[in-house]
Parts: structure tokens; sequence; C-alpha cells
């Protein structure tokens, strides 16, 4: 009896060893950890890897399409116009010669003095609801933003107006010099009138069918997008 005593001791004993071994430690905070609550305040940013371009030098023109009930908005679409690199010798002379000394060049083999490799869609909250600030660029080669009208919903139940809109990538197939090419949806919500209430129901990217689901049902989107031009 003594035994089967001592040995339930030892084996209480290792149970508590165990235990108290795990312990919860507090550690610094990594951007991983801010995304959701990000995305959660209205920030969401779409990155596209366009490093495939840096051997020439290409012109990146953002372009956003509007469109009220299917129709497009008649409007200039145009926008903000990027180069994806910046070559030494664009520089006058003597700034040519303090690049070299520097070392300072993205590729001095190749003569190019900066460069880009991604190109950034970006969605950020703005102080009024009716508007979406919105930026596009091109990495470390310049930003631009503008602020997206946005039209208002009315909740059945409460005849409350209301602004409520989401954001979904294209699947960017292939790349054809000169042609627009949509990178991001971003669209309302609509009126279930059959259970009254908000919804945006739909595949989490944009295909070939160019969103038929959403736009089908919303009421206003736009269309944002880039077309890219080999500089002459």
């Amino acid at each position: 009896m003594r035994k089967l005593v001592y040995l339930f001791s030892l084996l209480s004993l290792w149970m508590a060893a165990s235990v108290s071994a795990q312990s919860v430690k507090r550690q610094e905070a990594t951007m991983e950890d801010y995304l959701p609550l990000l995305q959660a305040s209205g920030y969401q940013v779409y990155s596209f890897d366009i490093s495939e371009f840096l051997n020439d030098t290409y012109r990146f023109s953002f372009k956003i399409k509007e469109y009220t009930n299917k129709e497009e908005v008649k409007a200039d679409h145009s926008y903000s116009t990027f180069e994806n690199r910046t070559m030494i010798a664009d520089f006058p002379e003597e700034s040519q010669k303090r690049i070299l000394e520097k070392g300072t060049a993205a590729d001095l083999e190749k003569g190019v003095y900066s460069q880009a490799k991604k190109m950034t869609i970006s969605f950020m909250p703005s102080k009024a609801d009716s508007i979406q600030s919105l930026r596009m660029g091109l990495d470390g080669m310049g930003m631009s933003g503008r602020g997206l009208k946005l039209k208002s919903l009315k909740d059945p139940k409460s005849d409350k107006m209301f602004y409520y809109y989401a954001s979904r990538p294209f699947v960017v197939d292939k790349f054809e010099e000169g042609k627009f090419i949509p990178l991001v949806f971003f669209a309302s919500y609509w009126v279930d009138e059959e259970y009254g209430f908000f919804r945006f129901c739909g595949a989490n990217e944009i295909g070939a069918d160019m969103g038929k689901e959403y736009i089908e049902s919303t009421p206003h989107y736009f269309v944002i997008g880039v077309e890219i031009n080999k500089k002459k």
C-alpha cells in the first residue's frame, strides 16, 4: 500500500512539473498580426509583380472605368502614368558621374538608376463616407491618389442610407501591349429584395467573365487597371 501511495505521489509530481514547464510568453507583434486589424479598418492593398518588364523601359498608365447599372460612365478614364525604370543616361553628365562614384544605381551594368519590381493598388478610409480613397503606383517610382465617389443604398428595414463597397482582384492571364488590363474590381453591395439585407456574394477572384455574378446585381462599380506600353 505504501509503495502504491509513493508511486502515485511521484506521478503527481511529474505531472505538475510537466504542466508548469509550459507557459505563455509575450512577444512582439509582427506585421502579419496587424493585417486583419488594418483590413477591418478599411485598408486593402493589391500587389502585382512586374519584375519581368525590367529588361526595357515601359510606361504604366493607370485607368479607372466606372459603371452605373451596367452602363459605362462616359469620362476621361486616364490618370497617372509612371515608367518602370530610370536610366543613368537620363541624368545630366555631372549627375551621372556622382551616381557612378557613389554606386547608388540599382543596376550599374545595365545603366539603370532606379526600377520598380512591383505595382500596387491600395484602398484606405477617407473622412467622408461617400468617398473611397485610392492610391495607385509603382514601387519607388511614383504614386498617385484619387477619391472615388460612391453611391448610397437605402436600408429596406430602416430607410437609412449607407455606403457599402468591397473589392476583388482580377485574374491576370496575359499581357498585351497597349491594351487595358483590369486589375481590381471595386463595387457596391446590393439589396437582397427577398430577405431584405445587403449582399455581396461571388467569387474571390474575377475571371474571364468579368465578374458576371457581381455585375448582374451591383448597381455601381469601378474597374481599376493599367495600360502598358514600351517607351519609344
